[in-house]
């Protein structure tokens, strides 16, 4: 039996090696096949031109070149060269949704090669969860990848999926027995990633998956605080109407109007002083909602405050009013302003310009009645829901029998008997100028 032969490989010239890679980018198999059999170039050479030293086989992985790679690999390259960024060619095919390049990489790897992780403590499947890479990171489960690795900062794979609002990840997921619950090292969960970054079809998942809501991260924030935080409305809405209170304070006795005052998340804190939360609470320290929005300069939190009733004359424990507040804080002057509404909350302002448009013009007898029969009808009970988890996201999937009637009633409307523009004019009248204006006949 013949013993194969093994030729000795060469480090190419600058010009060269330009030329191999950009073949590689490329995905010119017939140039790098050339330059690989007559010119012995390593495959592992590694790009300068960027900075970053990725490997031909980086590049090739990153660009989608499935043929390129193949060659590369036959002629010995090594499947987890590292590149400047740590990073190892499954990882540039992960972030970059190449299936295929993916599928040829892991053949060359062994189990533990694919949990490598890059210079922030991400792995393959960081990378494909973060991108929303859902096949990708199918091949990696089936692959045997570790889905409950963590990053530098604790997080594992479901953490970023969350953060992207990806659900079709977090139902896979789920399906692979992934626990919702897991908190990084700052102690948040996926839900507070979630509503941190207002992903409400990702809040929704999770909390139909019986995630729990009342976990507190380590500054013993709630998922709901997170979203007051970030102004994240709807997610707020929707976990408060899952039964968070709408008070809920956190370690500091901080609640959401506190934290959204704090960070001038006016939308979340006029929702919520609209909706009965008490503007007078008071944390640990003594401080309103007014004191915090004194105390970082948010002129349209604090008017939102004093629009809202809030007691302006309430001490805190320094004995502070949240005026006083805002002249050690170095603000007085944007307070004054918002106490005579020259700062004001922009919701407050089209409340009040609507108020004040209403009471000037009050509805005549007609638009009562048109009124009265818009609300009768609209308190009629509305179809049933029924909530299902499966595919990609949470569906919601009305009812069959009310969907078959609805479906029969629009085909008893014949599309030509609908009025269109262009339809001749006894649908419309007798045109009376070249204006297309046109006037009805009584009948």
């Amino acid at each position: 039996m013949a013993l194969p032969i093994f030729r000795q490989k060469t480090t190419p010239s600058a010009k060269m090696q330009e030329i191999f890679m950009t073949a590689t980018e490329q995905g010119d198999t017939e140039t790098v096949c050339k330059l690989l059999d007559e010119l012995h170039i390593t495959p592992d050479i590694a790009a300068v031109r960027e900075g970053l030293g990725h490997s031909a086989l980086s590049l090739a992985s990153t660009y989608g070149q499935t043929s390129v790679a193949a060659e590369l690999l036959k002629n010995g390259a090594n499947p987890c060269l590292v590149s400047g960024v740590g990073r190892i060619p499954l990882h540039d095919a992960c972030i970059n949704g190449h299936l295929e390049a993916a599928q040829l990489l892991t053949e060359y790897m062994t189990d533990s090669d694919l949990n490598i992780q890059d210079n922030s403590g991400q792995a393959a499947v960081h990378l494909a969860a973060f991108n929303g890479e859902t096949q990708v990171l199918k091949l990696l489960i089936q692959k045997g990848a570790c889905l409950t690795i963590v990053d530098k900062k604790g997080r594992q794979p479901v953490h970023l999926a969350a953060s992207r609002n990806f659900v079709g990840i977090l139902q896979l997921l789920f399906d692979s027995g992934v626990d919702f619950d897991s908190q990084c090292f700052s102690g948040k969960t996926p839900l507070h990633y979630a509503a941190q970054f207002g992903g409400l079809e990702a809040v929704k998942f999770l909390v139909a998956t019986d995630c729990d809501t009342t976990l507190e991260d380590k500054s013993s924030y709630l998922p709901a605080h997170m979203a007051a935080k970030f102004d994240k409305l709807n997610c707020l809405k929707f976990l408060i109407k899952q039964g968070t209170s709408i008070d809920a304070k956190q370690r500091t006795g901080k609640a959401s109007t506190h934290i959204a005052s704090c960070h001038g998340a006016f939308n979340v804190l006029h929702w919520l002083l609209d909706n009965r939360a008490e503007v007078n609470l008071q944390d640990n320290d003594g401080n309103t909602p007014a004191h915090c929005a004194a105390q970082e300069g948010k002129a349209d939190c604090f008017n939102c405050c004093a629009q809202h009733d809030a007691n302006l004359d309430l001490l805190n424990a320094k004995g502070d009013t949240p005026l006083d507040t805002a002249k050690k804080s170095g603000h007085p002057l944007l307070m004054a302003k918002a106490v005579a509404n020259v700062v004001m909350c922009p919701l407050c302002l089209q409340k009040c310009q609507k108020e004040d448009y209403d009471r000037k013009h009050p509805p005549t007898d007609v638009e009562k009645s048109i009124m009265a029969i818009r609300n009768k009808a609209y308190a009629s009970p509305l179809p049933k829901y029924n909530v299902k988890l499966g595919g990609n996201k949470v569906g919601l999937k009305p009812d069959s029998a009310r969907s078959t009637k609805r479906n029969l009633a629009l085909k008893e409307v014949a599309v030509q008997d609908r009025p269109h523009r262009d339809l001749p004019a006894k649908y419309f009248g007798e045109f009376v100028d070249p204006n297309q204006t046109f006037q009805f006949k009584m009948k």
